[in-house]
């Protein structure tokens, strides 16, 4: 029998189909201490005390599986635009990449993962893949 989360609570009528696919994807335990381990001290510490960055990584993974637009993230996550902010910053910081790479064992979920963040990085912030590696001199 599935736990029940705290973000299950509260559904639209509209938001029963996509929570049947986000319960399909929430995380094993297994999943999640790979995921935990690799994270930067702070969003571990963070991580580990609450439940929050769990279902945080659970939405971002329901888009990446489902290719839904942000704005159809299922209510139950909070607001959708939240969830998208933190998730450009992970990208931008490259945390996604270490979680990706922790994921590599289960391609179902790291793939589309790895599809999300590249096209957010490539197509719609290009100069965010200058700014992960670091300060560059350009001349006048």
């Amino acid at each position: 029998m599935m736990e029940e989360r705290g973000w299950e609570r509260g559904l639209g009528d509209g938001d029963a189909e996509m929570v049947d696919t986000a319960a399909a994807l929430q995380l094993d335990q297994a999943r999640w201490d790979a995921i935990v381990a690799i994270l930067p001290p702070l969003v571990r510490a963070r991580a580990m005390n609450g439940v929050r960055t769990r279902a945080f990584m659970e939405a971002v993974l329901w888009i990446a599986v489902t290719r839904q637009p942000w704005g159809r993230l299922p209510s139950a996550w909070g607001p959708w635009h939240s969830i998208y902010v933190r998730f450009t910053r992970w990208a931008q910081d490259g945390i996604w990449d270490e979680v990706i790479a922790s994921l590599q064992s289960h391609a179902d979920i790291a793939d589309p993962l790895r599809r999300l963040v590249s096209d957010y990085l490539l197509s719609h912030h290009p100069a965010s893949v200058n700014r992960r590696a670091g300060p560059r001199f350009t001349p006048f």
